[in-house]
């Protein structure tokens, strides 16, 4: 579905699937399970995610993989890679 210049306030909003341009969300909880989404030109205020689905399963397997502080760093290699892309996991 696709949302254009709306405004969501206090409820939960469904990112999968769907496309949110010039949107605003306040007080909103996005839930997020892998699929496809656009976001553009929206702002937020006060959020929080609840994850579902396959994503939802994998993020809990990296946790029980490499515990919190491994799947952080997995998690911070999409956005702030190294030089060759590559993820340095912490050991132990």
């Amino acid at each position: 579905m696709e949302y254009v210049n709306q405004t969501f306030e206090s409820t939960t909003v469904s990112l999968d699937g769907n496309s949110y341009t010039g949107c605003s969300f306040r007080d909103v909880v996005f839930v997020y399970a892998g699929g496809p989404l656009e976001m553009e030109n929206c702002g937020m205020d006060r959020f929080s995610f609840q994850f579902d689905g396959d994503l939802s399963r994998g993020l809990f397997t990296l946790y029980q993989l490499f515990g919190t502080e491994g799947m952080l760093t997995i998690l911070r290699g999409f956005t702030q890679p190294g030089e060759g892309g590559e993820i340095t996991l912490p050991i132990g």
